[in-house]
């Protein structure tokens, strides 16, 4: 998500300071220090909801991300499901973990594995039933862990029966004649026919698929089976308005909007894209066919349609937006019609800047980039990228972990990642993803990131115990014999461990609020402040190349209280002048003031 070239401050009341200071320090360059704070008020984005505390439910968790299908095996298909879900909902509760969110489990003839719907609401039968999901939000509700599901609203399966009334519609007198977006295309002087224009889709090749049944062509973002919906049809609108009340009503507690930038395109489909245009997420070169302006009208009523349920028991229901590829000026716009955008800078740190710590400090800056009202939102892993040990390497897993739940906002945690999970090294195997397949392309194939969940080290590491196998196999690379949650649990120092004590740290005051301090310039390692005034927490993160000393004091403080650290014991009064961290160690340390 770029930027626009513009700072919004942070400082616009007189609740906020900027302190600049210049100290030297064994002659080395001066390290300005600057407070950016975000107030915590409520606002019309806040929907705090009556019968809260004063800030709603989604401000003070983490979410923790499960792919069905990866997560827990209950009847030995190989495949996850839902009550495989449900037996291990204490394990939410040992992580102090709040939330989870849902990937599709939906009726699907998964040919991506669950992003083509055919029905919204029915559960498809891979992964259970509706007394299955019924029983999920029940057992869920009793444990204090709120509910958050996917919702696929661009486009359907082409199976879908909406699709198949669409196609069959007669004229524009059929609700559904525009329910999808079709076009007769051009036709060639051979009396061929040909694309209306050349729109690419995100997964390669023509946007565009030809039907022989309605004779013309219909638009396609993702996959050829997967249909745009046509949000400019009023129909289309009140369809998925009951789809979400359906699943308000089963008891969910917020939505994740998948491909939202996706949602419209241009209504003059005889335009062409930029020369360079691919299947990439630039959005300089898809400007017609994503971030269109209408796209927040539709946010803000279904914004409407969680608030009625809000006022209703006074609960708040959570909307967050996969904003993948957006300008800052559509970040924005998000949050005004009432969500929150998913950050995922953070993610690919190592090709866009190398990681480093100066590199982290200006994503950060740019995720905090927000105004009044606005609450920040930081993602480090999720099912479409490679996992933080395959990318950052084993040694800065638990630096990131606790970069990610010390950092201000609602984190999301995908699953696995608590443990240092390696992706699977599925190399010569046929790729499942689909992406990897329509490409003809193994290096885009999202196999290895989707691996099942490593819960001991018996078979299928405790994920199924199928005997002719899982959708994707347990392989050697993942050291699932150490890295599971049978052995982490009972290591104090292991990274499933540590993660837990971090989520139980952030539950303090000094962390549910949007305060931040840190240096202008950093070297290898990223220092940081979190806290109130008479609690306050510095956290220092090496992500260099080697052992690496920092001077703390330039902060203003001068001693303080180990309270966590990636590889040292807590509870130790340490001198902030000359800290030694060795490489990928992270630390946090109560300030003395």
């Amino acid at each position: 998500m770029g930027k626009d070239g513009k700072e919004t401050p942070f400082c616009q009341s007189n609740k906020c300071s900027c302190v600049v200071f210049l100290l030297i320090v064994g002659g080395v360059a001066a390290v300005v220090c600057v407070t950016l704070l975000v107030k915590d008020l409520r606002s019309i984005y806040d929907h705090d909801g009556g019968g809260e505390s004063e800030a709603p439910w989604w401000k003070k968790t983490i979410i923790y991300q499960i792919y069905p299908r990866s997560f827990q095996d209950s009847d030995g298909d190989g495949v996850g499901d839902l009550q495989g879900i449900i037996s291990r909902l204490w394990y939410f509760n040992y992580l102090n973990v709040g939330a989870i969110w849902l990937s599709p489990f939906f009726t699907s003839p998964m040919k991506d594995f669950g992003y083509d719907v055919s029905n919204y609401t029915e559960v498809d039968p891979l992964f259970g039933d509706m007394d299955d999901f019924d029983n999920l939000i029940k057992e869920a509700k009793s444990k204090g862990i709120k509910v958050i599901i996917d919702f696929v609203p661009n486009h359907t399966s082409n199976e879908s029966s909406w699709f198949d009334l669409s196609r069959h519609a007669a004229d524009e007198s059929d609700p559904y004649w525009n329910f999808y977006i079709w076009n007769e295309g051009t036709t060639n002087p051979d009396g061929s026919r040909s694309p209306p224009d050349n729109w690419k889709s995100v997964f390669e090749g023509s946007a565009w698929e030809w039907d022989d049944v309605r004779k013309a062509y219909y638009y396609h973002a993702f996959l050829s089976s997967q249909p745009d919906l046509n949000y400019r049809n009023e129909h289309v609108l009140e369809k998925i308005d009951e789809v979400i009340r359906f699943w308000m009503d089963k008891g969910v507690d917020g939505l994740r909007i998948d491909a939202i930038p996706h949602l419209f395109e241009i209504a003059n489909q005889s335009i062409d894209e930029p020369a360079g245009a691919s299947n990439g997420f630039d959005e300089n070169l898809h400007k017609y066919i994503k971030n269109q302006p209408e796209i927040f009208k539709v946010v803000k009523r279904w914004r409407a349609i969680l608030d009625t349920y809000e006022a209703a028991d006074g609960t708040s229901r959570f909307l967050l937006a996969e904003t993948v590829g957006i300008p800052h000026e559509a970040r924005m716009n998000y949050y005004k019609a009432g969500s929150v955008p998913f950050f995922f800078n953070l993610i690919p740190a190592k090709e866009k800047c190398g990681a480093t710590a100066t590199c982290f400090l200006e994503i950060i800056r740019d995720g905090m980039n927000l105004t009044e009202g606005q609450w920040p939102n930081f993602v480090i892993g999720n099912h479409d990228n490679k996992r933080i040990a395959d990318r950052m390497g084993d040694v800065n897993v638990d630096a990131m972990n606790m970069m990610l739940l010390t950092l201000p906002g609602t984190p999301t945690t995908y699953y696995g990642e608590e443990l240092g999970m390696r992706g699977g090294d599925y190399t010569g195997m046929t790729p499942k993803d689909p992406y990897a397949i329509t490409s003809n392309n193994a290096e885009n194939s999202r196999d290895s990131e989707r691996n099942p969940m490593q819960w001991n080290d018996t078979l299928n590491a405790g994920f199924s115990n199928s005997t002719t196998g899982t959708w994707l196999p347990i392989q050697p690379n993942t050291d699932y014999m150490h890295i599971n949650v049978e052995v982490e649990r009972n290591l104090d120092n292991s990274s499933l461990n540590l993660y837990r004590k971090l989520a139980e740290l952030r539950q303090k005051e000094a962390f549910q609020n949007a305060n931040i301090e840190f240096p202008e310039s950093v070297s290898d390692v990223l220092v940081y402040v979190r806290g109130v005034e008479g609690d306050r927490y510095a956290v220092a993160l090496n992500f260099g190349e080697a052992k690496h000393g920092i001077d703390i004091t330039k902060l203003g403080y001068t001693k303080g209280t180990l309270v966590l650290s990636t590889k040292s014991e807590k509870d130790k009064t340490i001198d902030l002048s000359n800290i030694q961290l060795d490489k990928g160690e992270g630390f946090i340390v109560h300030l003395d003031e």
